[in-house]
């Protein structure tokens, strides 16, 4: 497992360049289940297509202009800060799913090998698995050392699992890469727990403990929109110990009208959770009671209160 989260996962494209059809046909039958499969027999009609390739989340913003209504709470906002509702929203685009993240290439192929290939797109982000037989460790270990390839893997018998372990971190990394610039946005005044190797490894195991699928980032605690492989959406919400303390001491006035809610948020035992891209002082305090949820701890670099909910279908 890697200890990187990206701020939003779904299951890529995975590219296929092989110039045996019979591995091709077993590749995409084993995954295109979880990926959707791109496959070339002929490696000049694969450097063709990827060298046209327009990655669909390429046009997709992820940051906005300072606005006015961040004024309440300015220290958490940056002249140009981040859209997190443009994250949210990939959920429901189907185009997204178009991402071609990996390139698993075969190395020995009669007109172009697989380093190659590979090192034509070298200062792309694809992340690039090369499939060895023939070629000597010295050669795949060189390209590694080199970074024109992420990973290479002797086909063998126990090909199928590897390539399974491999295109599973590697995804997990390339999403990591994109959006890394944006966990430096929410990190700007306090570490966060998205960057928290305690955290993540509680999330990844949370999310494996759940058939998870895909998740999107929804606000800048650390919650997600998380989907299963049935397509059922659960919020996995969170809020550290400093913002935890820093809801309540927003709301110190607010005592004489929530404070058994608030005490609740003091002793850890519950969290508020107001909705995607909403605020607390969007509600009416006599409507508070229905968003708060009992929580969990986790122990990071600092405590971690968490809980879930299912979101409704419509």
């Amino acid at each position: 497992m890697i200890n990187k989260l990206p701020l939003f996962y779904f299951p890529p494209t995975i590219c296929w360049v092989d110039d045996s059809q019979l591995f091709l046909d077993a590749a995409r039958q084993l995954f295109e289940g979880e990926y959707h499969c791109l496959t070339f027999a002929d490696p000049k009609k694969a450097v063709d297509y990827l060298t046209t390739y327009k990655p669909p989340c390429a046009n997709i913003n992820f940051t906005r202009e300072f606005i006015e209504s961040d004024l309440y709470n300015t220290h958490n906002h940056l002249p140009i800060d981040m859209n997190i509702s443009e994250i949210v929203q990939l959920a429901y685009k189907s185009e997204i799913r178009n991402e071609l993240a990996i390139l698993v290439i075969d190395n020995y192929m009669p007109t172009i090998n697989g380093i190659e290939l590979a090192n034509q797109f070298k200062n792309s982000t694809y992340k690039k698995i090369l499939l060895t037989g023939q070629t000597s460790p010295t050669e795949a270990i060189h390209a590694f050392n080199e970074e024109i390839i992420d990973r290479f893997i002797e086909k063998n018998k126990n090909v199928a699992d590897i390539l399974q372990n491999s295109i599973r971190e590697l995804s997990y990394l390339y999403f990591y890469e994109k959006t890394k610039s944006l966990l430096t946005h929410i990190e700007t005044s306090r570490p966060s727990p998205l960057s928290d190797e305690l955290f993540i490894n509680f999330f990844y195991r949370w999310c494996n403990s759940i058939n998870c699928k895909e998740f999107y980032l929804i606000n800048k605690h650390g919650s997600f929109l998380v989907k299963d492989n049935n397509g059922l959406s659960t919020y996995f919400i969170v809020m550290s110990e400093h913002d935890k303390n820093e809801f309540v001491a927003l709301n110190d006035d607010a005592f004489d009208k929530v404070g058994h809610l608030l005490d609740c948020v003091v002793k850890g035992e519950s969290i508020p959770f107001f909705g995607v891209g909403k605020e607390y002082w969007e509600f009416n305090h006599a409507d508070w009671e229905s968003y708060f949820y009992p929580c969990d701890v986790i122990e990071g670099r600092e405590k971690y209160y968490w809980a879930t909910i299912h979101k409704m279908e419509v």
